[in-house]
Parts: structure tokens; sequence; C-alpha cells
């Protein structure tokens, strides 16, 4: 666009010279053709072709060929070679620098050259006003034109250096909450930093992460960013609990009952048979923002799924198959990570106690497994009723049963044994056999007890276990006694 109407006002400029100097009426022709037909010749050349590589430099090193040929084909006139020359100098420099100059000066040069070949040398500089008014409008046109061109191409560049930081940022953020499901143990942990990392990229807005079942009104999970106070959170768990399963896909849903800017969004990928919703509040999200949360939703959902899974895949690994509650590898994670804090802390004590069935053998030889199986798992329910919340209860073996008392010493678990006694032991309970038939029995154990504040830590749990066996002994002797 420069070009054509820089060249147009120029061709004004030259028509009116040849007119008043009386030159060869062909030399309009040749000024036609040239800065008139030439400029968009070459622009639709390039549009057409099949080649990437543009024909830019090219042309403006033959425009300085051929500007030099007019400025001695007009005789040097004053201020239209001025603006040939300027122009030559303009377009070549901001587009190709120095180099491109000089390269330029040399096709000028040759030019002014074959100039002189053809036409001579005259110098008449002087032309008339009106020329050289249009001259200067031409040449203001140009820069005008260049300047404008310029600045739309900064414009574009600027908003590609912006999106491009976005996306930066957007990927960043990706990249963290990726690796989120390695840094924290818990959902609890992984859905506050996640929160926080969303917070970070959004901090106009609130964030609330929920896990829900679409059949049910109540929240399995709920995770808020810390600016929501207690008042708050109650009213958007009580909003997000009626959120139906079926939201429109890709849309922000306004939830709120009194016209606040609260929306949630779908979490695409499903939780077992829970759905994880996401919670926006404060200002409303632009259309183009919109597009990087689906992007960084999609990132989010695919980190909890993964953790949500190396959590059940955890829990498996630790926990009985038949109970439920945790296994033999559990206990001995739990017991070193007591025998640690004790190393850590003299006052840290810890206390075990060992518990065994008695008459789960001949259960099993007379009724069959599944009253065995069922007596197992009757023991552990009251067990883990009668347990305190800081306690932890593992089977550690076919009949035996460990509970891990954390930050005591064997004296103060003693009253937990006194409530064992008095709510499990004797306790009676129905089980079924294998010939489907029900049997009543009672509930029989021998117990064992022992402390890091009697024993070296890495003793306790055999001392307690040789104290179980030690019970179980006189309970037998008892037995035989009465018999």
């Amino acid at each position: 666009m420069p070009r054509v109407l820089g060249f147009s006002a120029i061709f004004v400029a030259i028509s009116w010279l040849i007119y008043v100097r009386d030159w060869s009426a062909g030399l309009y022709l040749l000024a036609a053709v040239y800065f008139l037909l030439y400029p968009h010749s070459v622009y639709w050349f390039d549009r057409l072709r099949e080649s990437h590589k543009g024909i830019e430099i090219p042309a403006m090193l033959f425009d300085a060929f051929m500007l030099s040929l007019w400025t001695v084909a007009i005789e040097f006139s004053g201020w239209v070679s001025f603006t040939l020359l300027a122009a030559v100098v303009l377009n070549n420099t901001m587009t190709g620098g120095i180099s491109q100059f000089i390269r330029a000066a040399a096709c000028y040069g040759l030019g002014l050259l074959v100039g002189a070949l053809l036409f001579g040398i005259k110098w008449s500089p002087e032309a008339p006003l009106g020329i050289e008014i249009i001259t200067m409008i031409a040449l203001q046109v140009y820069i005008f034109g260049v300047a404008w061109v310029f600045s739309i191409q900064n414009q574009r560049l600027f908003r590609t250096k912006t999106d491009a930081e976005k996306k930066n940022v957007i990927f960043s953020t990706m990249l963290k909450l990726s690796d989120l499901g390695d840094q924290f143990e818990t959902l609890e942990l992984l859905a506050d930093e996640a929160l926080k990392v969303l917070q970070g990229l959004y901090p106009n807005q609130s964030f609330g992460f929920v896990l829900k079942d679409p059949e049910e009104s109540t929240l399995h999970f709920s995770a808020y960013t810390s600016d929501l106070d207690e008042e708050q959170r109650a009213l958007l768990c009580y909003q997000l609990s009626r959120v139906c399963e079926y939201l429109p896909k890709g849309q922000f849903v306004n939830i709120a009952d009194q016209g606040d800017d609260s929306h949630v969004f779908p979490l695409k990928q499903r939780f077992d048979r829970f759905q994880g919703l996401l919670l926006i509040h404060g200002q409303t999200l632009p259309k183009e923002e919109r597009q990087s949360m689906r992007l960084l939703l999609k990132q989010l959902s695919t980190t909890i799924a993964n953790k949500l899974l190396s959590l059940e895949l955890k829990s498996a690994a630790e926990r009985d198959a038949l109970t439920g509650i945790y296994n033999r590898g559990r206990l001995e994670q739990e017991i070193a990570a007591a025998q640690a804090r004790l190393r850590d802390n003299e006052n840290a004590h810890f206390s075990v106690i060992v518990i065994d069935l008695i008459g789960l053998k001949q259960i099993n030889d007379q009724y069959g497994h599944m009253a065995g199986d069922q007596l197992i798992c009757r023991v552990a329910d009251a067990l883990r009723t009668t347990c305190r919340e800081h306690d932890r209860l593992f089977r550690f073996g076919g009949d035996e049963f460990v509970i891990l008392c954390s930050d005591e010493s064997g004296q103060g678990a003693k009253a937990l044994i006194k409530r064992i006694d008095h709510n499990v032991k004797g306790q009676a309970v129905s089980l079924p056999t294998d010939q489907g038939e029900a049997i009543d029995v009672h509930i029989e154990f021998s117990i064992g007890l022992a402390g890091s504040d009697q024993v070296p830590s890495e003793e306790v749990l055999k001392r307690a276990d040789e104290r179980m066996y030690e019970d179980k002994k006189r309970w037998y002797a008892e037995r035989d006694r009465y018999r």
C-alpha cells in the first residue's frame, strides 16, 4: 500500500514535469507502466506463485535501479530526485538493514551509470512549485504509509509475543499441576496446592474443588482457597451439592442464587463413581481465558485421577483383604516411623498390643472357613470401634491383631486393654457355617502389651508377642484346671 500510494503521487509529479518541459510523450507511457502497473504486478505475482520465498528484497533492489534511471531521465529534478532517493534509502534500510542498504546503493549507482549512457547527464534541478509540493506530499504519504505498516506489524508482533508468553505461563502451570501428584501424599494436600497454583495464575478469582456422587446431594470431598471464609464455603457447598451431573459442554454455568459471580466447571474425567467440579468465584473469565482454563482443567483432572488411583492401589496394598484394616506390611512401616520419632524425641514413646484369637482353628475345622472368616471380621469390627482415634489397628496374621498406640507409655495403653476386655472379650456373635446354618460363639483371645518406655524400641513388638503367648498359656492352663 505505501508503494502504491507513493508511486501514484510520483507519477503525477513526473507527468507534470514531462508536460512542462515538453519531453517525449513516450515517457508518459513508461511512467504509467512503471509507477502505476508495476507495483500491482509485483504484488499479484508474489501472491499467486507457489514458492514461499518472498520477492520483496529483489523487488526493492530493482526499484533502486529503476528509480535511479528515472532520476537521470528527469535531469535530476530537485524534490522529485530527492524523493526517489529517499524512498530507496528508507525502503531498503528498514527492511534489510545496512547490508540491504549497501546492495541498494550499488544498484542505485548502477542505474545512474546506465542512465548516463542512455540519456546523457543533464542537470535541471529547478521545477515548478506545484511539482515540488506534489513531490513533498508524495514523500510524506510514503513515509506515513511505511510507518503505518510497521505499526501494524509491531502490533502483531506484540500480540504474538503476548500470546506466546501466555502459552508459556499456561504450559508452566500445566507442568506444575502434573508434578503435584508426586509431591503430595494425600488428596487434601494435592487439592489445596492445585488451587493455589490456579489462583496464582488468576489472582482475581477464588477456587474450590469438590468430588460428588451425581446420584446424591452430599459432597464426598471439598477444598477451597483460603480467601473464602466459612460462610462462603458453606453456601458454595450447598450450591455445588445441587449441581446436576450433565452441564453444557465447555461452558461455565452460574450457580449463584443471589447474583454473585460463582461458576462451576465439570471435570471431564470421572473419579470412580464421583464427578469432579471446579468452582470459580469472582470476576467472570473472558472467552479467550476459558480456553486456557479448559487445558488446565484437563491436566488437573488427570493429576487428581492418577492420585486417587495411586491412593487406591496403596490402600489395597496396605490393607487386609478380608477385614479392610491395615496389614502386616503397613504395621512394619508404622513401627519404623514410631521408632524414628523416638530417636528424635526421647519422650515420644509408643506401645504395642498383640491380640490372638482363641479357638479359630476349631471353628474352621468344625464349621468351615466361612464361620472362621466371619469371626475374624466381627473381632476386627469390634476392635476398630473400641480403638481411639490415634490408635492403629492391624491384622498381623491369620488369627492375630496388633494395635499400635503412638505417643503413649505402656502404662497409658492399659486403659485401652481394659476397654477391649470389657467391650470385646466374651462378646457373643452369631456366625454362618458352610452348611448354611448359624452358630453362636463367644469371642476369646489372649493379649500382650509392651511399651518403648519398658524395653528398647526394636524389641517392643517381640516383647508384646511374648506376653501374648504367656497370656494364652495361662488361659489354657485355667481351662484345663476347671475342665
